[in-house]
């Protein structure tokens, strides 16, 4: 039987869902990880997996000797450290894509609500005037979405946007031939993607690569007429750009449900725009939770079996470094173009 040490500070939703789907299978500890001089030395000694989103330090990793994995009930890693992890031979592994649907249904929410103002039309009802003569709707069917990142969310989403009749490009460091093949989506570069789509949705994890990747540079790429959707990482969107974008019309409106700060604070300059719809990172669906914990208690019996591991975190920043090496001349939309 394997010791699990499993962090306070994981929702009470997540604890319950976890102690129902392990019963007596392993032995669980629940460990306060946010006061890392507390946390008793024989606990780390005995422990063989952890589950949350725990970065342990170097001193950490050294009084563990026989864990093997962190477990994250979430799609994002950025908050551990993968280099040190690695380091120390422990494998990090996500949610699998345990969101991908409630969050690609997400997307497809805020793209309707801008396409049909939403929130206009029902301001019309509840507080007048009556406006039914003056639409301005637009269906998706037809449109070309331009996904950035086409990873378990980026792949539902397509599946779904091309059900109802969209035509799909996308950018990915690694390419997803398979899918082009199978699916019929077009591979292009990522300046493509940004000038030639009518809506463009980010879903790349947070790194140094993808970080302030909507920007002044990039939003300018875009067409007047499209629209950004951003349901990935807050850090990924420069605000002060997007906000500059959005209130001089070099893009028609925006979708995000993630934000530098969260809380967004109500004094942030989007909270006034007629052209944004806004979500408090509320893309995950109460099913995601039960799908994350079956995941993540997947993985345990794995480790306890001796057999490999599923959803280990790829990592994104080598796979952006050796696209560079074979695209030396890509544009992968830096703030400051590289020259």
């Amino acid at each position: 039987m394997i010791n699990v040490l499993v962090s306070k500070t994981e929702h009470e939703r997540d604890r319950v869902l976890i102690e129902a789907a392990v019963a007596d299978a392993f032995s669980l500890h629940w460990v306060d990880f946010t006061d890392p001089e507390n946390i008793p030395q024989s606990v780390l000694a005995e422990a063989d997996a952890i589950v949350g989103q725990v970065d342990l330090t170097d001193a950490q990793y050294v009084l563990a000797p026989k864990l093997k994995l962190v477990q994250i009930l979430k799609s994002g890693y950025e908050m551990i450290d993968m280099n040190r992890a690695q380091r120390h031979g422990v494998a990090v592994s996500n949610n699998g894509g345990a969101n991908a649907i409630s969050v690609a249904e997400h997307v497809l929410m805020l793209m309707l609500s801008l396409y049909r103002q939403l929130l206009f039309h029902h301001n019309s009802v509840v507080q007048g005037p009556w406006e039914n003569r003056k639409l301005q709707n637009q269906e998706l069917y037809g449109k070309t979405l331009g996904i950035i990142g086409l990873g378990h969310i980026g792949q539902a989403l397509a599946e779904r946007a091309q059900a109802l009749g969209m035509s799909i490009r996308y950018f990915d460091v690694v390419r997803k031939e398979g899918i082009e093949q199978e699916r019929g989506h077009r591979f292009q570069m990522l300046p493509d993607v940004f000038a030639e789509s009518d809506i463009v949705s980010v879903h790349v994890p947070l790194t140094d690569y993808s970080r302030n990747l909507i920007n002044r540079r990039t939003l300018k790429m875009m067409r007047p007429d499209a629209l950004l959707i951003n349901a990935a990482r807050g850090g990924v969107q420069e605000e002060a750009a997007l906000h500059e974008a959005l209130a001089g019309g070099w893009i028609a409106g925006a979708g995000l449900d993630v934000f530098q700060t969260e809380p967004l604070p109500l004094s942030s300059p989007l909270c006034a725009l007629p052209n944004v719809v806004l979500t408090p990172h509320s893309a995950p669906a109460i099913e995601t939770y039960s799908r994350a914990v079956q995941h993540a208690v997947g993985n345990l019996q794995r480790l306890d079996q001796g057999v490999p591991l599923v959803n280990l975190v790829v990592d994104h920043e080598a796979n952006t470094r050796a696209f560079l090496q074979h695209h030396p001349d890509a544009d992968l939309g830096s703030p400051t173009p590289r020259v």
